[in-house]
């Protein structure tokens, strides 16, 4: 019996925990930088644009999405200094920002000595697992917080006090580490992916391919777009990732059941069911005709896949592939935390190497469940499992690819 039979059912493990709530702890961030002056704080918010519609009525309002998100900070972000708030210096304002993404800037102004504390609300009662990257510059010191729905305050340290001058290179590489490793452990749409290749894969030696020719993919488009080569746009990328997800699914379904060839035209069928409603909402031909390829694309590559009599290369080129659209997602909140130009080399191999280290992380946790019950599985409950994860795999690819695009 061939090793990539066994592994097959610990993924049904996985997702019983996993799945039913992969829409409440999909990676939801937003991020902000505060520049200290005197008694002025001026700050700079950003975040995806889709990330808006969580506000209620934010789609029914006819209220442009920047002009909603500036009334919504305004009541979600506070600053105080000495017990006393302070008072809003400028209203939030919406500014020009990259494709997909929304950006906001407002100040505050003290009249206390003591260092101030903001509290930032925004999107933790919607999502309980959205973060907030927050970047404080005074006197030439950089402060850095991360901010969750347990913790929504920060004190910035003390005029005069023994601050943190500017990081130097190698502890923003350190710093980065840490961001690319909970951006991957956080994105529950970049893990289904790695569990769908899992479930693709006919031993370890083709699981080790993909997920070399994954990270390959990604390491490349995340530099691309970084250095300011490419930029994609957000929306199309976030809702194409849902996309790879939904595909890898329909060749793993398709493989086990030797039907691949029946089921090909279904992703070429929900993205013609789809180009209306981008068209209809977005207004945006860019969308529409990167939805109706990705149908195409998909439809070709499934159909050159069913009859191919090895069609490990092919796969492992569109794995590769697929790796650009997840790297170019990477990129995207990367892009938003605000790095130095100086730091850029530092920024790319720091966070790639944490986003290797998670993907690592959840590899070690799925060999070790593999190897502990392969023994006691029957290969009926293998059979189930495998098929089951195909199923949810199929839904959330789906939800994403659509709630994306029009969302």
């Amino acid at each position: 019996m061939k090793s990539g039979v066994y592994y097959r059912h610990v993924l049904i493990l996985l997702f019983a925990l996993w799945s039913a709530s992969a829409n409440a702890h999909d990676r939801s961030e937003s991020f902000s930088e505060w520049t200290w002056r005197d008694d002025q704080l001026h700050y700079s918010f950003s975040v995806l644009q889709r990330e808006v519609t969580r506000i209620p009525g934010s789609q029914e309002s006819g209220i442009a999405l920047g002009d909603q998100l500036s009334r919504y900070l305004g009541s979600q972000i506070t600053v105080a200094s000495g017990g006393r708030n302070c008072g809003v210096d400028k209203k939030p304002v919406a500014l020009r920002s990259r494709e997909g993404f929304l950006h906001i800037e407002g100040s505050f102004r003290c009249s206390g000595t003591e260092a101030p504390t903001i509290t930032i609300n925004s999107f933790f009662d919607l999502l309980a697992t959205h973060t907030h990257y927050v970047k404080v510059r005074f006197q030439g010191r950089v402060e850095e917080f991360l901010l969750t729905s347990h913790r929504r305050s920060q004190t910035f340290t003390a005029p005069g006090a023994a601050g943190k001058q500017s990081p130097d290179g190698w502890q923003v590489f350190s710093q980065y580490i840490e961001i690319g490793a909970k951006h991957i452990l956080s994105g529950a749409d970049h893990l289904a992916f790695l569990f769908g290749l899992i479930l693709l894969a006919r031993g370890w030696k083709e699981m080790a391919w993909l997920i070399t020719g994954f990270t390959l993919g990604h390491s490349i488009s995340l530099a691309v777009a970084v250095l300011g080569f490419a930029q994609p746009n957000s929306v199309m990328v976030e809702a194409l990732i849902g996309f790879t997800i939904v595909l890898v699914a329909i060749e793993a379904g398709g493989k086990r059941s030797g039907q691949l060839t029946q089921l090909a035209p279904w992703a070429l069928i929900l993205c013609l069911g789809m180009s209306m409603p981008v068209w209809w909402l977005n207004l945006q031909w860019k969308l529409l005709l990167g939805t109706l390829g990705a149908g195409l694309f998909a439809l070709c590559y499934l159909r050159l896949v069913a009859g191919a009599k090895d069609p490990g290369v092919l796969r492992l080129l569109v794995t590769s592939l697929f790796g650009v659209i997840h790297g170019f997602g990477f990129a995207g909140g990367l892009l938003e935390t605000d790095f130095s130009a100086a730091d850029m080399a530092f920024v790319l191999l720091g966070f790639n190497l944490g986003v290797e280290l998670g993907q690592l992380i959840v590899l070690i946790a799925v060999i070790v469940l593999m190897l502990g019950i392969r023994k006691f599985a029957s290969m009926q409950w293998q059979q189930r499992g495998a098929n089951a994860t195909v199923t949810v795999l199929s839904g959330l690819g789906t939800f994403w690819f659509v709630s994306r695009l029009i969302g």
